[in-house]
């Protein structure tokens, strides 16, 4: 990791790293920090990494870290600005942990989220705990919708067959990290942290796939914040790569996985991805220099699909989603129409 500063002071194995990157949240790490620094159990470790922040943040870490001087908090310092995968996997080659929690520092978790993962991981050993999250409005609170995972039983340890994690991922859209604990190493030997944005899609499935043993505990301990400078949510050019994180899990749905209908279903959502950006952008108040750099993008990213618009229709219809087949005609005749 060339060009960080490390305040590492040399602590022994840990058997959780919480991983934060951060970049401009000075106004909301408080929120993060007050509940989860206070009870931070033995054992566990709290790694950040300032990704070059024009703001305050990196001086409200340093404020916590000097009240919880007894607390195991890392603090890596960015001399440049890397972006999100980067930082994530700035962080991971940091830990040393057997297990890691990535949390967005924009988000709230519940105070005693900690212990409750901690419990599980000591008594169960899973490759995997996977628990219930919210997603809330920034600035008025609103919580927009719970979301309860569809895994039974509940609260005890489970064998994955057949990809079944997988298949959970990729057609109930929950492959996210930060509502998952790891077992590291299944992390570091299956993930590819080069794509600009994005990189949950592109490689939560993937680990999902590895792991043998899974838990899921169901309780809300993620409040995911909806703000509208996120990545997600702010138009920029690490928009287009929505469509490349999408064409590679569906590679690795076909190749690796042998999944023909999830296969089919991410190639769905990577066509559906491309009209929508395409749709935003022609309505959107940008520099039309901006505008062209984006489509230019999304358009090469898209080209590297394998399958035509009909021939993925074609296979949904073959797996099942007739549904989903005529959405995306029909999508498609309107991309059409405009020009895309």
């Amino acid at each position: 990791m060339k060009g960080i500063q490390d305040s590492y002071a040399g602590l022994g194995r840990m058997d959780l790293s919480i991983l934060i990157p951060v970049f401009n949240v000075e106004s909301y790490l408080s929120e993060l920090l007050d509940t989860l620094l206070p009870d931070l159990p033995a054992l566990t470790e709290v790694i950040f990494y300032d990704d070059y922040s024009p703001d305050n943040s990196l001086a409200v870490i340093r404020q916590y870290q000097q009240s919880y001087p007894n607390m195991n908090i890392r603090v890596l310092c960015g001399q440049k600005n890397l972006g999100i995968t980067q930082v994530r996997q700035c962080l991971l080659q940091a830990s040393h942990a057997e297990y890691v929690w990535f949390i967005d520092s924009d988000d709230r978790i519940e105070r005693q989220a900690v212990d409750q993962i901690q419990a599980i991981l000591n008594q169960y050993h899973p490759d995997v705990v996977l628990f219930d999250y919210d997603v809330f409005l920034d600035g008025c609170g609103k919580v927009k919708y719970h979301e309860h995972l569809s895994i039974a039983p509940a609260n005890t340890l489970l064998h994955q067959r057949s990809g079944e994690l997988y298949r959970f991922a990729i057609m109930d859209g929950k492959h996210y990290f930060w509502n998952k604990v790891f077992r590291r190493i299944l992390v570091t030997d299956v993930s590819h942290f080069t794509i600009p944005a994005y990189e949950d899609i592109a490689n939560t499935p993937t680990v999902l796939n590895q792991c043998q043993t899974y838990f899921y505990y169901p309780q809300t301990l993620v409040h995911y914040r909806i703000w509208p400078d996120s990545i997600v949510q702010k138009m920029s050019l690490k928009q287009a790569y929505g469509i490349e994180a999408y064409l590679i899990q569906a590679d690795y749905a076909d190749a690796v996985v042998g999944d023909k209908k999830c296969c089919a279903y991410l190639l769905y959502k990577a066509h559906l991805y491309y009209f929508r950006l395409c749709r935003k952008l022609a309505k959107i108040n940008l520099p039309e220099e901006e505008k062209a750099a984006i489509l230019l993008l999304a358009e090469q990213l898209y080209a590297r699909k394998r399958l035509s618009t009909c021939a993925t229709i074609l296979l949904l219809m073959r797996t099942g989603m007739w549904g989903k087949a005529f959405k995306l005609g029909l999508k498609s005749g309107l991309a059409s129409l405009s020009g895309k």
